[in-house]
């Protein structure tokens, strides 16, 4: 007998001593715990007061037969039932042999006993009990964890503020928390069972919602919903649903477990916070826009009143020296003095003048960047190629005033840093216009730097960012630490006009 099978019980119920004591010696050497009864009614309580791992079942007993003795023991109870019973009698013919299957026997031998016979039928048995009390208990351990494992789900999902609900193959409620029933105004069980269209309350059409828990079987991916569902009060309430697949042990999907969160509060947090936004760029804009017309008016005034003031100054003192020089011979050079004064001070109003608003502007965007790339090459010595590709009248029907300053004040600070920090020998800016978008880069081969980590007082970039934003246009601004820099911006043009 192996190892594993030893210390095993079996009851033998015979009512001939010889036939006991002839199973007894066969079976005693074996390691087995051994009982015996003489009769079925013995045999019965015996097993009703310790069940054995096996019996060995005469047939041919007075009072209740063998076949009786088993069928009471196979109608009984667990564990009595699940006994594996060996019958042993002289009758051998396969109408007994059924007889006793039929009966609930699990073996037959027949009588004479052979040892051999005996102890492989009775090892094979008592295997296979082994292996069934061993499944058993798997199964009851794997019972015990599932029941526990639901109660978990239960506790958790019954107590969520959340809705859980959870779908079977057939796209069936199969449970839902208590959650959703105060979402959808549901009773307690009235929303298990198929989706209903006369229940369907949600904004997203109901075929549609079907589609996408069905794709979420299908494949097996995640998908996420959103919902927007009639609250109290007409207030309506928005629902972000995260669909995920449950599989089974099999790991074949065996349905969907759907968690919707109320983001009402978010999504009105979020709207309220883009309509901030928006009136801060609007407000951002308009700043800019009184700061362009006061630095056009300021230069203006500057050209034409104080300008045309100190060139009439200088006429003056011209005149003056022509008609009293002749006299006075110190008066010339005094005369002279003033007028490199004046025309110093004329030179410092047109550098101001320019400086708030060059008047090269006015005749387009086109000849305004040539004028400040030749100014950036003559007071930083770097060599800044400008490229343009643009019909500067058709241009001039679509690129408004105020995106004309923007992208001449985005390349003007463009280029002051990359003259202040950038460590470049070269610079590049090129502007491509088209009947839809201008687009603009600014391009230099300095030092680079990292966009995610600028300082903190760093307004340049940020200043940028904010002027195309408020044009509804776009801006990227690649660099990386000892890279090159670009930033390309591109802006909307209106159509063109007839």
């Amino acid at each position: 007998m192996p190892p594993e099978l030893r210390d095993r019980s079996i009851l033998i119920v015979d009512d001939t001593p010889a036939n006991l004591a002839l199973a007894v010696s066969m079976l005693e050497q074996q390691g087995l715990r051994l009982s015996v009864a003489q009769s079925g009614e013995e045999a019965l309580r015996r097993v009703a007061f310790a069940p054995p791992d096996l019996i060995l079942l005469d047939v041919m007993m007075p009072g209740i037969d063998g076949f009786e003795v088993c069928r009471r023991l196979k109608a009984g109870a667990a564990p009595i039932a699940a006994v594996p019973v060996i019958f042993m009698t002289a009758l051998g013919s396969a109408a007994d042999k059924v007889a006793g299957f039929a009966a609930g026997a699990d073996d037959y031998v027949t009588k004479p006993l052979q040892v051999e016979e005996v102890l492989a039928r009775v090892a094979t048995h008592l295997r296979l009990a082994a292996y069934r009390d061993s499944l058993e208990l798997q199964v009851a351990a794997r019972t015990a964890e599932l029941r526990d494992s639901e109660t978990k789900f239960r506790t958790l999902s019954e107590n969520l503020p959340d809705a859980v609900v959870r779908y079977d193959r057939a796209l069936s409620r199969t449970y839902v928390n208590p959650a959703y029933e105060r979402a959808m105004q549901l009773k307690p069980g009235q929303a298990l069972g198929g989706l209903r269209q006369g229940d369907w309350r949600a904004d997203l059409p109901l075929d549609r919602f079907e589609a996408i828990l069905q794709s979420v079987m299908d494949s097996g991916e995640s998908a996420e919903v959103g919902l927007r569902l009639p609250g109290r009060h007409g207030r309506p309430m928005e629902i972000a649903i995260h669909m995920t697949a449950e599989r089974g042990a099999d790991g074949e999907v065996s349905g969907v477990l759907a968690i919707g969160r109320d983001v009402t509060a978010q999504k009105q947090a979020e709207r309220d916070l883009a309509a901030s936004y928006a009136q801060l760029r609007e407000l951002t804009a308009y700043r800019e826009s009184a700061r362009e017309d006061e630095r056009k008016h300021i230069a203006r005034e500057l050209h034409d009143e104080l300008g045309q003031s100190l060139t009439a100054l200088r006429m003056q003192a011209a005149l003056l020296r022509v008609r009293f020089g002749a006299d006075a011979p110190g008066l010339t050079e005094q005369v002279q003095g003033m007028t490199e004064l004046v025309d110093r001070t004329i030179g410092v109003v047109r550098n101001v003048a320019t400086t708030l608003r060059p008047t090269v502007l006015d005749m387009g965007i086109g000849p305004a960047l040539e004028w400040l790339v030749d100014e950036f090459r003559r007071h930083s010595g770097l060599d800044c190629s400008l490229t343009l590709a643009l019909d500067e009248r058709q241009l001039k029907a679509q690129l408004n005033e105020q995106q004309a300053i923007a992208v001449f004040r985005i390349v003007q600070e463009s280029l002051t840093n990359i003259a202040r920090h950038a460590d470049a020998s070269e610079a590049a800016v090129t502007l491509r216009c088209s009947a839809q978008h201008c687009e603009l880069q600014v391009e230099d081969d300095g030092c680079g730097f990292d966009p995610t980590r600028l300082q903190p007082q760093s307004f340049g970039l940020l200043g940028i960012r904010e002027r195309v934003l408020s044009l509804d246009g776009q801006v990227t601004i690649g660099s990386r630490p000892g890279g090159r820099t670009r930033i390309v911006v591109i802006l909307p043009l209106a159509p063109a006009a007839a």
